[in-house]
């Protein structure tokens, strides 16, 4: 039989429009490491577009700021993330940390249920 592996992914939706997943809150701590959407993006490789557009979505979504920018000037541009964000990505990380093992230890407990017999399989 084949390695099986479980995957999971888990996102969190407003009104069926994705507001939260692992890949968004991965973006908005890169904005928070590098202080830059754009360096966050590039990070994340993705264009700039694409991360603008998923922050804007998260915000709608979400109903809050999550992204704060300054344009830039003698000290130069920036963004960094609002005390929402912080605690949006606090309680995501809350809920998803740990899914992945549970995942796995879930998975071979029901593993040796699963038929293995290769005689089983179409030719």
């Amino acid at each position: 039989m084949a390695s099986l592996e479980p995957r999971l992914n888990i996102w969190i939706e407003s009104d069926g429009q994705v507001v939260l997943s692992g890949w968004r809150i991965a973006l908005l701590e890169a904005i928070a490491e590098t202080g830059s959407i754009t360096s966050a993006a590039a990070r994340m490789d993705a264009p700039y577009r694409v991360a603008w557009q998923k922050i804007r979505q998260m915000e709608q979504g979400l109903g809050v700021q999550l992204v704060q920018t300054k344009i830039g000037g003698p000290d130069g541009g920036g963004s960094s993330l609002t005390p929402s964000a912080k605690e949006y990505i606090r309680c995501y990380h809350h809920i998803s940390d740990g899914l992945d093992e549970w995942v796995v230890r879930r998975f071979a407990e029901v593993l040796p249920s699963l038929p293995s017999n290769s005689s089983d399989v179409q030719k």
